[in-house]
């Protein structure tokens, strides 16, 4: 007789295990590469002018300009230096607006006296995506290594096996139940 307890482990949890490792290994491995700059917040600026940007840079000269608007005939409101850090918040053509509200509401650099710093802020997406892979690594690692039965009956209800009669289900389920021509006593004549 051919009987088996639910009990028995079939390869679905050990693969359940491995698939959602992985997914905790790759979401450990990118968290791990991010700076916790990248997971700063956008400043609060609304961009009239220009293309809105979260972009992290440093002033590449000394005695750059700062200026209320983006032109070479504006005010001069204040000056950086190399290596200052700025937050670009807009881009306009060649001038970038930076996020200095101590200074005034409005602060423009020209694009050309900045450098870009390798490690930019996260979007939105990017941040949702590392988390959730984290997340459901932690939470499918845990399912698989103390509810496997759990995955059992998601997919027996993601296959829509719980309702069909007694004798179909070994055909599809995950667990195969007693079927009485394959599992009765055969007698011999």
């Amino acid at each position: 007789m051919h009987n088996q307890t639910p009990e028995s482990h079939t390869g679905l949890p050990r693969l359940s295990v491995a698939g959602f490792a992985m997914l905790l290994v790759i979401g450990v491995l990118n968290l791990a590469q991010t700076s916790p700059s990248q997971w700063s917040a956008r400043p609060d600026i609304v961009c009239d002018n220009g293309q809105t940007v979260h972009r992290h840079a440093e002033v590449n000269a000394d005695r750059v300009n700062i200026r209320d608007l983006p032109t070479v005939f504006s005010n001069v409101l204040t000056q950086k230096n190399r290596p200052d850090a700025v937050t670009v918040v807009c881009e306009f053509g060649v001038w970038s607006r930076i996020a200095l509200v101590d200074v005034a509401p409005e602060t423009w650099i020209s694009t050309g006296l900045i450098t870009l710093n390798p490690a930019q802020p996260l979007t939105a997406r990017e941040r949702g995506v590392l988390i959730g892979l984290f997340s459901i690594g932690m939470l499918g690692l845990f399912i698989s290594l103390y509810r496997p039965e759990w995955i059992h009956k998601t997919s027996d209800a993601l296959m829509q096996t719980q309702n069909l009669p007694p004798h179909a289900r070994p055909l599809i389920s995950v667990t195969s139940e007693y079927h009485p021509a394959r599992d009765a006593p055969q007698i011999r004549r």
